[in-house]
Formats: C-alpha cells, structure tokens, sequence
C-alpha cells in the first residue's frame, strides 16, 4: 500500500474510532487513536490493555505521562527501539474507570467494542512483530486470529502468529512488576529488540510465511 493511501486510510479509521459511543461508560473519555499512536510502517506494533487516567487519556499519547508510560520509555531504550519507528495501540481505546474515577479493567463486552478497530489497525499497518502488553491485550488478539499462547507460559518467547511473530510481554505497568520484576521486563525487552534487529537483517531466512 502507497504510502498517501495508507495514511488516508488511518485516517478515516481514527474518525470512526473518534465517533464511536458504543460503551456507555466511556461516554467523556479519549479515543486514543490519531496521530500520537506511532509509525504506519512500523517495526514493531505493541498492545496494551487500555489508556491510563493520567497516562494517555491525559496526553493523548499511547503509554506517556505515568509511572507505565516511564517504564515503558526505559523498556524501549533496552529494545534499541525508538517511539517514532514503533506503533502503540491497546485493547480498548478509551480509558475505563471504577465507580470511584480509578483506573479500571475493561469488560469483555468494551473488548468486543473495540475488537474492529484493532483488526483494521493490524490489517493497515501489516507489522512484522506484534507484542502484547499483559494478558488482556494477549486475549484481545483472540478476535483477530486463534493463538494457545498464555502470558505466564510464553512470556519473552517470539511466536508464529497470524502471518506475523508474536512476543507475549508483561504490562509496564508497577503492579505487572509482582509477576515479573522490571529487571526480567529489560531483558525481555533486550532480546526482543535483538530478534527485530536479526529480523531486519535477514527476513527470508525467518519468514513464517503468509503474513496478512
């Protein structure tokens, strides 16, 4: 895809995501999809769970502004990767909240929602490696194409996955950091930028063939 209708098509897919009010309770809330989220032609897309309270639904940037978003930068500088050649989405667009305004994890029916939105996102941008951010994010992609990964079982391996590789990481998040401590989350993120590296290097040695 030509790179002008690539970014009409982004385009248009953040007007209907801006124009969505299927989940009642995100009536008010950001749709963290625009021109903050990241390359078109990236190297790596990565998936969180939703947008933070005082992370992207503050900033309108995917993973800034909080203690997940700091975390993520330092991952990243460990990755050898660099924002501006990454895409960064999550599995709800909008930022839940609890009865008492706190962060909140998003219900199956708001991961349904928005289930289309990131279908299409992965079907525009075609990444070569897609890494989800926690366990939600690793269920979400369940709508787009079947996978037996689990989070606690696959964590830092890269896997076949819809034509493309699939790395199961830990959210930065501080409470992911009880199940895996941010020094194992550097090293994941360390071999994760090595297989990208390696990927770039030599892609047909590697192709998992079919990529959508």
């Amino acid at each position: 895809m030509m790179t002008a209708e690539r970014d009409e098509s982004y385009a248009r897919l953040c007007a209907a995501a801006q124009a969505c009010r299927a989940c009642p309770r995100m009536e008010g809330r950001r749709r963290l999809l625009g021109s903050e989220n990241g390359a078109l032609h990236p190297r790596v897309c990565f998936i969180a769970e939703a947008p933070g309270r005082l992370g992207g639904d503050r900033t309108a940037v995917p993973l800034a502004g909080d203690q997940s978003g700091r975390n993520f930068d330092r991952l990243l500088a460990a990755a050898e990767l660099e924002r501006a050649s990454v895409f960064i989405t999550n599995a709800v667009l909008c930022n839940p909240r609890d009865a008492r305004g706190r962060n909140a994890p998003p219900a199956a029916a708001e991961i349904r929602n928005c289930a289309g939105f990131l279908a299409a996102t992965l079907a525009l941008l075609d990444p070569p490696v897609v890494v989800t951010l926690g366990a939600v994010a690793l269920r979400a992609i369940q709508a787009i194409a079947p996978h037996e990964a689990t989070l606690a079982g696959n964590v830092g391996e890269i896997l076949p996955w819809h034509g493309r590789w699939l790395a199961p990481l830990y959210h930065p998040g501080p409470r992911a950091q009880i199940h895996r401590g941010f020094a194992r989350q550097m090293d994941d993120f360390s071999r994760l930028g090595a297989f990208v590296r390696h990927l770039e290097e030599d892609w047909a040695d590697i192709d998992p063939g079919g990529r959508a």
